[in-house]
């Protein structure tokens, strides 16, 4: 006995009866003799436990069922109280095997809670594994019955030892494998729980063990993933062949937005969170869009007929694994099909690009010919109080101006959307002040020239129309003050000669700064826009949502460059401001001109009468009105120096814009440096510290 011991022991780490008894492929009678007489040498000199061992194995199946047995009861949950009578390795072998017990019972606690779509795909794919261990579980009770029947002649001190024979320890291996599943499905499941994660960040969560370097583990869970993405890709089939998502659980990363009753903008959102990590942001942005124009189709364009015939025709499932391009190429299909018909819709049945264009043409007053007659007809109407005026005389005006210009041309879409109006009467304003030209954009056009996009022209249009009014006076004033020099004014020419050649003078500065101005605002800043809005609407596979944003593009273009920066608008040293004050200034020089030009013709009245009323009809010039030709003359020199202060600060300002267009323009309103420009202050300020 002493010498069975001291050849068995010590133990090392792997005992050589754990190596014999891992010798099944031994067929020899003489080797299987050998085996089994170590066996019954190595039983002979096992202490007594209790437990036996045999009453362990009947009651182990019940364990890994997570059932209550009387020698493994469970504490709870998470918790099997072990026999204290039983030696140290004997526990150890419990521990390894009672762990599939807990962590099965744990999982099918887990699956019956509640949770969405795909959380419930998961629950659903955790409860098929666990019925397979459980059929494993159901194979193994079968080996220990028949090995429990077949040890019932065998001495008990010998039962458990026997070559061949089940033991706890060959438990323990057989649930090896089946033990990393389990311990990789609890993994999974408690960082779900711990995360609170749903949806496409569960789908993320399964998806990140792909990459673990076991490819036990990795293959396992791209098996678990192919079942659990199906609702996923069940709400991409439905989004991207119908334009619909039926989301209760709000697990897509497709929502619906707070605007639900929008036909675009804030109807749906992109929930970034819930983006699964294996589809590329590329195809994010093409699903997003092909789903969203399926449905403004269907709810903006009354094409509802198209989108069901769009789904039969190239509607085919999904599923996790596909051959690599597979799924790509027919999102990319069914997105270029969506965005080409819908484009084709708006440029052909909704007409996009005449309406586009008319607002060009009439609030960016880029139709010559109607402005010029338009102005024309209003001037003398626009002269009187606002509150004179009605809003079915300007339509009228409107009209006369249509039909008298090459606007009568334009599609009746077109000219049905146009209309006059006036903006809120405040106190002592005249028709100048309020009127407006309207461009009625009707759905479903309304979600590219929106709420905001309307603003944009209509501030574009008063800016453009104010300075169209002020080069009309201007004009004005010029005509009559080099037709009157021809006339009456040559018969004054020794009393009033050298307030119109100052008049004539300054009025020619203002008439070259307003040409100057229009043709930058005009050419170099609308134009320019234009042709790149236009190069954009050209492109293939535009979307709605590009639309949209090239045009808002086009018009904050136009309003930076053209009204020179305008979003500091409420700022008085603002470009803007400033240029307000230059147009205010130039108003008023026009009506000082109209003083001057009714002072010369009183004048010239007084010498007609006077000289008819003198002996021989003629006599000595009579005294000319000095205290109005001095008003009239300090008034003139006032504005002239008010107005070149003015310009030379824009200049000085436009110096120094970021933008190259701006800094031109200060260029071409002083291309022969009449006017003196002092240096910006803060650039002096900047050369001094340097």
């Amino acid at each position: 006995m002493s010498e069975v011991e001291l050849n068995l022991s010590p133990r090392g780490s792997q005992s050589p009866w754990a190596s014999d008894l891992a010798l099944d492929s031994l067929t020899t009678s003489l080797s299987a003799v050998i085996l089994q007489t170590k066996a019954d040498v190595l039983a002979l000199n096992k202490p007594p436990t209790e437990p036996s061992e045999t009453k362990l194995l009947g009651d182990v199946s019940f364990t890994l069922q997570g059932l209550n047995s009387s020698t493994l009861p469970f504490v709870n949950s998470g918790a099997i109280s072990l026999p204290n009578t039983l030696p140290l390795p004997m526990i150890s072998v419990l521990h390894s095997l009672v762990e599939p017990a807990l962590l099965y019972k744990n999982l099918t606690i887990f699956v019956e809670s509640p949770s969405g779509l795909i959380g419930q795909a998961f629950r659903s794919a955790i409860e098929r594994e666990l019925r397979g261990y459980l059929s494993l579980i159901s194979k193994i009770d079968e080996e220990i019955r028949k090995e429990l029947q077949a040890q019932k002649d065998v001495p008990e001190w010998k039962r458990g030892w026997s070559l061949g024979g089940v033991t706890l320890k060959k438990c323990v291996y057989w649930l090896r494998d089946p033990t990393i599943i389990l311990r990789l499905m609890t993994d999974m499941a408690d960082k779900c729980k711990e995360l609170d994660k749903n949806g496409g960040q569960l789908l993320n969560v399964l998806h990140s063990y792909t990459s673990h370097g076991d490819p036990f583990i990795s293959d396992f869970a791209s098996r678990l993933l192919k079942d659990v993405s199906r609702p996923f890709y069940e709400f991409l089939q439905q989004w991207i062949y119908t334009g619909d998502i039926r989301d209760p659980y709000m697990e897509y990363f497709v929502q619906k937005g707070d605007q639900s009753d929008a036909v675009w903008d804030g109807r749906y959102v992109l929930e970034e969170s819930q983006i699964p990590t294996f589809i590329s942001d590329e195809l994010v942005k093409k699903i997003f869009q092909t789903g969203k124009s399926l449905d403004f189709i269907r709810m903006g364009c009354g094409g509802g007929d198209w989108v069901d015939q769009h789904g039969t025709e190239l509607s085919r499932t999904f599923h996790y694994g596909e051959a690599d391009g597979e799924i790509e190429a027919a999102i990319d299909t069914a997105y270029r099909k969506t965005v080409t018909h819908l484009m084709f819709l708006l440029t052909t049945k909704f007409k996009l690009k005449e309406h586009i264009q008319a607002l060009k043409n009439y609030l960016l007053l880029g139709q010559g010919d109607f402005v010029a007659m338009l102005m024309e007809l209003l001037a003398p109407s626009l002269e009187r109080p606002a509150n004179t005026l009605y809003r079915h005389n300007l339509t009228s005006i409107l009209e006369t101006a249509i039909r008298g210009s090459n606007a009568q041309y334009s599609i009746p879409e077109v000219l049905r959307n146009l209309d006059a109006r006036m903006l809120e009467l405040s106190h002592g304003e005249i028709g100048w002040d309020v009127f407006t030209l309207e461009y009625k954009v009707e759905a479903p056009l309304d979600v590219i020239v929106n709420a905001y996009a309307t603003r944009q022209y209509l501030k574009i249009f008063n800016f453009l129309w104010r300075l169209k009014r002020v080069g009309f006076v201007l004009d004005v004033a010029w005509r009559r003050s080099i037709t009157g020099a021809r006339g009456i004014l040559s018969y004054v020419k020794d009393a009033v000669d050298s307030d119109w050649k100052m008049a004539r003078a300054c009025c020619s500065e203002m008439i070259h700064f307003i040409c100057q101005l229009e043709y930058y605002i005009l050419y170099e800043v609308i134009e320019s826009s234009w042709s790149e809005l236009q190069d954009e609407l050209n492109k293939p596979d535009l979307t709605l949502d590009h639309l949209i944003e090239v045009h808002t593009k086009y018009l904050g273009n136009i309003t930076h460059k053209g009204l020179l920066g305008s979003a500091r608008a409420g700022k008085e040293d603002s470009l803007i401001h400033q240029l307000h004050e230059i147009l205010k200034v130039m108003l008023s020089f026009t009506d000082a001109i109209d003083a001057l030009y009714n002072f010369s013709v009183e004048e010239y009245t007084r010498r007609q009468t006077a000289d008819s009323n003198a002996p021989g009809g003629s006599g000595a010039t009579p005294a000319i009105e000095t205290t109005l030709h001095t008003s009239i003359s300090t008034r003139i020199k006032s504005l002239k120096a008010n107005f070149h202060s003015l310009v030379e600060k824009l200049l000085a300002d436009l110096a120094y814009q970021s933008d190259t267009e701006m800094r031109f323009l200060g260029v071409r309103l002083n291309f022969n440096e009449y006017y003196v420009v002092q240096r910006h202050k803060k650039m002096t300020a900047d050369a001094a510290r340097t």
